[in-house]
């Protein structure tokens, strides 16, 4: 069986930056041609057959975007609904026109914050080292969620 739309595709990868070093890994089942993947992932595994193993590497446009400054915002302390609570590392949520945006708390002053509305792995390229472990037909269930389910997919 190859890897197609439709398909749920078991992979196990390596994420690095290239050149860098590894940034994670694991082990995930997602259904192919719905967009779970990033693009050019998907493309790279298509017509792959079970235990193919191989490396792509995937330029920021591609990958998880450019940085943009302007995804860095220093908010005043008077706008946060726990001011004392913020330290830096910690994960907020910030309301936006276009919804909810996570950011990384980068710097704590006296009157206000700074963060980053970037993806951790903005302006990155990447190398995923992957291993296709398993394919299979997708459930009707799957398709009409547009997700895998099971023990590396999505569960309700």
């Amino acid at each position: 069986m190859q890897v197609a739309r439709n398909k749920v595709v078991t992979i196990s990868y390596e994420l690095s930056e290239s050149g860098k070093g590894k940034l994670e890994d694991g082990t995930l089942d997602y259904l192919h041609g719905f967009r779970n993947l990033m693009p050019a992932l998907e493309k790279f595994l298509t017509d792959k057959k079970e235990g193919f193993s191989g490396k792509v590497e995937i330029g920021p446009r591609d990958a998880f975007g450019e940085f943009s400054e302007d995804m860095v915002m220093t908010i005043p302390k008077d706008q946060l609904e726990k001011p004392e609570e913020m330290q830096v590392g910690m994960q907020i949520e910030l309301e936006s026109k276009e919804g909810v945006i996570p950011a990384l708390v980068t710097a704590v002053g006296t009157d206000s914050i700074t963060v980053d509305g970037n993806h951790p792995y903005a302006g990155k390229t990447l190398t995923f080292d992957i291993k296709v472990l398993a394919i299979r037909d997708a459930s009707a269930e799957e398709l009409a969620h547009g997700h895998a389910h099971g023990a590396h997919g999505h569960h309700h």
